[in-house]
């Protein structure tokens, strides 16, 4: 108990194994997170390439339409996969951009509090690469395996861990499974205790991993 004090009180830095756990997180909400907004566009195409915004970039309401559909679901899914996750990153945070312009003058809280919030992700993306954990990595070799302490490789199950994180988020939010209150708020815990397990190895207390 003395351990999880100290690493959630005192905050001692994650190593460079669990930062690349938690930037693979990040990657994959950033990129999931925004395909639904990207698939909204497709599905009212036909009413969208009218009039999408007021054409925003000055290069024609269909033509805007269906650089925003590639950026916010293919560059989504590069993003995913860490498949030239800056370009995707970049791809993002200039479409993010555009709609912080459009509504530059809506109210921050009720409108453009949301994109802004996208851009800084996106932008951060752009600062950090995808990572160890990328299709990057797997292609070109940016990170070297033998300079990693055998007790931190426990890749599989941590990327198992965190898929039934996205997926049990997923049931969560949506309320499929149709709880509320306490239990609901049991499960977020249990969501979370796994989150951290899947980033930092097998556990924060033990302090062998994720260094």
């Amino acid at each position: 108990m003395k351990k999880v004090s100290v690493w959630f009180f005192k905050n001692p830095p994650a190593g460079e194994d669990t930062m690349n756990f938690a930037l693979l997180f990040l990657r994959i909400f950033a990129g999931l997170i925004m395909i639904p907004y990207g698939w909204g566009k497709i599905v009212r195409y036909d009413t969208l390439r009218e009039n999408f915004f007021g054409d925003p970039i000055a290069i024609g309401h269909e033509t805007s339409l269906i650089i925003c559909i590639l950026q916010q679901i293919f560059c989504s899914i590069m993003l995913v996969l860490g498949v030239q996750s800056r370009f995707a990153a970049f791809m993002l945070f200039t479409n993010m951009v555009v709609a912080v312009k459009f509504h530059f003058f809506d109210p921050f809280c009720a409108v453009k509090a949301l994109p802004t919030v996208f851009m800084g992700i996106y932008l951060f993306l752009v600062i950090s690469g995808g990572g160890r954990f990328s299709l990057d990595n797997l292609i070109f070799k940016n990170f070297r395996e033998d300079r990693l302490p055998e007790a931190n490789r426990h890749y599989a199950l941590r990327v198992a861990l965190m898929s039934l994180v996205f997926a049990g988020s997923w049931i969560l939010m949506g309320n499929f499974l149709g709880i509320g209150g306490l239990a609901s708020a049991l499960c977020f815990v249990a969501i979370f205790m796994i989150f951290i397990i899947s980033v930092y190895g097998i556990a924060p207390w033990n302090t062998t991993h994720g260094r």
